[in-house]
């Protein structure tokens, strides 16, 4: 990664991507070759409809995808941009200000208004994370949204009503409780995301919280130690598992083996339900419960950017605009592992299809993308090495019960705020 925002500290690392451009055998010598760069495996076969859709339509281009394991992305992609080289495109995340700052990215903005291409046709937050001092980096691929699994399957064999799709926090408390009293004892009622991050935030928004307020923590108020409270309640009767029993827990295969009755589950997993060996609509998803008529959840969302030193801008630019558009999301989408952040009817519909097998899905994810709030480790990158010191070491205390809500938030906004200096 780069170092600081300011400067590229891209390391001595060997040029691992250098034949990232490198011409196929097959290819004309008159062709243009771009290289495409992404990270995650589930992703690559809709990543790949779309590539082809557009090489099929640009048969003058050529692209060459390149799956980079996860925790070898930014490792490979310093290395190649460091060496002046690197893919034309590529996947980037809310890292993409220290990649701005270091000179790496091209701003999209005169192609986007060169083309005249709307930016209203994409989730406005994850539009708005790659405006970077007023320039466009990149235009969003994607965007994650939470919603809740249950079994269902489980709740018709021990007799316990379902959630509904308008549901309560003391809906999902009475029900994990009558799940909990009819399971086996090894058997798990609910899964709630109990990180600070994610599960703990989004219940302090939805309080009429905020994590971070003018760029001060806020946790110390009272919706950020209600929030903590209310999470930790669920351990402390039983109904999720302690925290420090989790950290081998999967949510999605203990739905899929039975284990576990119902779960929050972020997008990017629900493929891996969908494609479970069980009969159809054995899944049922609806949206987060809400707390005192409130809910939300947070989003991030990543999008395409082009390489500054490529040598095929127009090229480049050519395919980024292809692959976010109706057509190529759409096709991205049919992968079914990542939900389109291009809002057009017909992509959300094609992650859907993709997912069939899980009931109950549009519904819940058209209210989920609509309450959603951007992610405070996005919004704020500044806090992303804070925000893994307070999981392990201030988190934890808490819910072992050492160390109460008030001090814990205390604790957490002193970490918060060292960060944002």
């Amino acid at each position: 990664m780069f170092a600081s925002r300011r400067h590229i500290m891209f390391g001595t690392a060997a040029m691992m991507l250098a034949s990232l451009s490198g011409v196929d055998s097959a290819w004309s010598a008159g062709d243009v070759h771009l290289s495409l760069m992404i990270w995650d495996p589930a992703q690559k076969t809709g990543v790949q409809k779309a590539v082809d859709a557009f090489q099929a339509a640009n048969p003058a281009i050529k692209v060459s995808l390149i799956q980079v394991p996860p925790d070898q992305y930014y490792t490979k992609l310093d290395a190649s941009l460091g060496a002046g080289e690197g893919p034309d495109v590529m996947w980037q995340s809310s890292r993409a200000s220290y990649y701005v700052d270091g000179g790496a990215l091209e701003s999209l903005t005169g192609y986007i208004k060169k083309d005249n291409l709307s930016l209203n046709g994409y989730n406005k937050q994850i539009v708005g994370l790659y405006n970077i001092g007023g320039e466009q980096y990149g235009v969003p691929k994607d965007m994650d949204a939470w919603t809740f699994i249950y079994n269902a399957s489980i709740f018709k064999k021990l007799g316990v009503e379902t959630p509904k799709p308008d549901w309560t926090w003391e809906d999902m408390v009475r029900i994990a409780k009558e799940l909990k009293a009819k399971q086996a004892p090894s058997d798990v009622p609910l899964y709630y995301n109990y990180s600070f991050n994610n599960g703990v935030a989004s219940l302090v928004h939805a309080l009429g919280g905020k994590v971070i307020d003018n760029n001060k923590s806020a946790m110390s108020a009272a919706a950020g130690t209600k929030a903590m409270e209310m999470v930790k309640s669920l351990q402390d009767e039983g109904l999720i598992l302690k925290v420090t029993d989790s950290s081998d827990f999967n949510p999605v295969s203990s739905l899929i083996s039975g284990k576990l009755a119902m779960g929050e589950i972020p997008s990017w997993n629900l493929s891996l339900l969908s494609k479970a060996d069980l009969p159809a609509d054995t899944f049922q998803a609806v949206r987060m419960p809400s707390v005192n008529g409130s809910w939300t959840t947070d989003t991030n969302g990543l999008a395409y950017v082009m390489n500054a030193n490529s040598k095929h801008k127009d090229e480049a630019w050519k395919l980024i605009k292809f692959l976010t558009s109706d057509e190529g999301a759409g096709l991205h989408a049919e992968g079914g592992a990542g939900l389109p952040a291009n809002i057009a009817k017909a992509t959300l519909s094609a992650f859907v299809k993709a997912n069939e097998k899980l009931g109950g899905l549009e519904q819940a994810l058209s209210v989920t993308i609509d309450k959603s709030y951007l992610r405070t480790t996005t919004r704020y990158p500044k806090i992303i090495t804070a925000n893994s010191k307070i999981n392990s070491a201030v988190m934890g205390p808490f819910y072992a019960g050492t160390v109460s809500a008030s001090d814990t938030a205390r604790k957490i906004d002193e970490a918060l705020d060292e960060a944002l200096r």
